[in-house]
């Protein structure tokens, strides 16, 4: 039997409650109390650790990220913060020189954001074939749903002027800008990834998730074109004991064959010691940064712009519809009020025992967050958004649909039942700057609160990004309390999130991460226990 107290803490329970000692064994909390539990640990010979009066939190449940693409950024150009096509275009070259890249390889990039450019405007294949004319190059921006390609990667997909988009998708031929649905046109040109590929991919970002009091990540990995590849990864690093957060995988299949497909050898539930498959992850539309995410009245700054419908109406609904028969969640990236409207047509009215959601839920009425509560309908949101999106907002969407937006306070008061996540690597994996942004609604720059009636407490936006994430997947009753009988999930924090000053919040640092009762991060030592 493995069991360990810590004592002379901070330890977080509720709103308002608090212990001083955790006493942990064989991967669960046994019991939580007060200075009594260190006594016993020194009577009985138990393994004890003072925490100096360090807060503890139940760990994160990150509700949506990409694990697998935020360890891919290792071998792909990193382009955040560029400032130009310019700059674009040399970071290229230099990454391609520096790797030795033999021309004609495919190489991907991730990062940039046209609005941070010197001049906003998108980049074109123009500037990057001036740098880099022999070598495909894909580059995403930030947000993942439009990218710019050179003339060598337009070619080796046999992408030409006269190529007609696919529904749900933009071809900018002229620019080299490919929207949405469109992207999939390049897959064919992609490198080929092994399950040594993937499981190198998650080597490094597993350990930076755990690094930042992550426990559980529910992950958008397994796609249409790998996903036998990538839960192979993942089963072989849990049977060697490589997992030091627990996955739940959310799985974006785009087609009905596709699903049953898939259906016919994972069934939701089915996994290994620290995965599971998780639910069906739908796209309905792309981004606000990119003009893509799906608005009712379209764009103030682009008349006649809707942005992106990726899937119609009926394609929505018979995914669900198969999806439901199978006894499998449905959540769905929607970020425009035109995708969360068909989205919540598509789940129906009534009862919602599988615990359907919508991912992002950023430009939203009132009459839909109504809809959230009647139907009891999950949100799967990302406070840390407005840092950015804030400068945007108004101008996309006109000042008044804006001011009714990105409005997460409202939807806890409603009763909508709401997980917090960082949609990483769009941001980073620290849960302090979401937790920041969620209790302020400030920019991560300290500047004026953007909308602080949307405001949450500080224990309710902990308790979103914890509980709020075993409920969107289902484990409520076992994870995200510090509580006899949940698991032993939690972090040891180097401030008092509690009272720490507002500014301080997104500084906080974890300096011991615990999973299932064995630390798989420390501070002064990042090796983690073996199982």
């Amino acid at each position: 039997m493995k069991e360990k107290i810590y004592y002379n803490g901070k330890i977080y329970r509720s709103a308002g409650q608090f212990a001083s000692a955790l006493w942990v064994r064989d991967g669960k909390i046994y019991r939580v109390g007060g200075a009594e539990l260190a006594a016993q640990a020194r009577d009985a010979g138990i393994a004890a650790e003072d925490l100096r009066g360090a807060a503890v939190v139940p760990g994160f449940n990150d509700s949506h990220l990409h694990l697998l693409d935020a360890g891919r950024l290792l071998n792909q150009i990193d382009l955040f913060g560029v400032r130009s096509e310019e700059e674009l275009a040399r970071r290229c070259a230099e990454f391609i020189a520096a790797r030795q890249i033999p021309a004609g390889r495919t190489v991907l990039g991730l990062g940039w954001n046209q609005d941070l450019f010197d001049r906003p405007a998108l980049p074109t294949r123009a500037a990057l074939d001036a740098a880099v004319p022999e070598h495909p190059l894909r580059l995403d921006r930030v947000c993942g749903h439009i990218v710019v390609c050179n003339t060598a990667a337009l070619n080796a997909a046999g992408i030409a002027p006269d190529t007609p988009a696919p529904a749900g998708g933009s071809i900018d031929w002229e620019r080299g800008i490919l929207g949405d649905n469109a992207i999939a046109l390049l897959d064919p040109i992609l490198p080929r990834e092994t399950v040594e590929d993937v499981m190198a991919a998650y080597q490094a970002s597993l350990p930076a998730a755990a690094a930042k009091g992550i426990t559980t990540a529910q992950s958008c990995d397994p796609r249409p074109g790998d996903w036998r590849t990538v839960l192979q990864a993942v089963r072989r690093l849990d049977e060697a004991g490589e997992l030091p957060v627990r996955l739940h995988l959310q799985c974006a299949l785009d087609t009905p064959a596709g699903l049953e497909e898939f259906l016919g050898q994972y069934r939701p539930g089915q996994g290994g010691r620290y995965w599971e498959i998780g639910p069906l992850k739908l796209f309905m539309d792309g981004s606000l940064g990119s003009r893509t995410a799906l608005l009712r009245q379209g764009y103030a700054d682009a008349p006649g712009t809707r942005g992106l419908q990726c899937m119609t109406p009926e394609q929505t609904r018979a995914m669900v519809e198969l999806a439901q028969a199978n006894g499998m969640q449905v959540i769905g990236h929607a970020i425009g009020d035109g995708a969360i409207a068909q989205l919540l047509d598509a789940f129906g009215e009534g009862a919602n025992p599988l615990r359907h959601g919508v991912v992002h839920c950023q430009i939203t009425t009132p009459d839909l967050w109504q809809r959230f509560a009647r139907g009891n309908i999950l949100a799967f949101v990302q406070p840390i958004f407005l840092d950015y999106d804030h400068t945007i907002a108004a101008d996309r969407c006109g000042a008044a649909l804006a001011g009714t937006s990105y409005a997460f306070g409202t939807a806890v008061r409603l009763g909508v039942p709401v997980s917090y996540g960082t949609d990483a690597p769009v941001e980073s994996f620290d849960p302090f700057p979401n937790l920041y942004t969620a209790v302020t609604r400030r920019p991560l720059d300290g500047s004026a609160p953007w909308h602080p009636e949307e405001c949450v407490s500080r224990e309710t936006a902990l308790d979103c990004y914890t509980l709020g994430g075993a409920y969107a997947e289902g484990r409520e009753k076992s994870k995200g309390r510090l509580e006899p009988g949940f698991a032993a999930d939690f972090a040891v924090l180097d401030r008092d999130y509690f009272t720490v000053p507002e500014e301080e919040i997104p500084l906080i640092q974890v300096t011991c991460t615990v999973m299932d009762g064995r630390e798989v991060y420390r501070a002064d030592n990042n090796e983690p226990e073996e199982i």
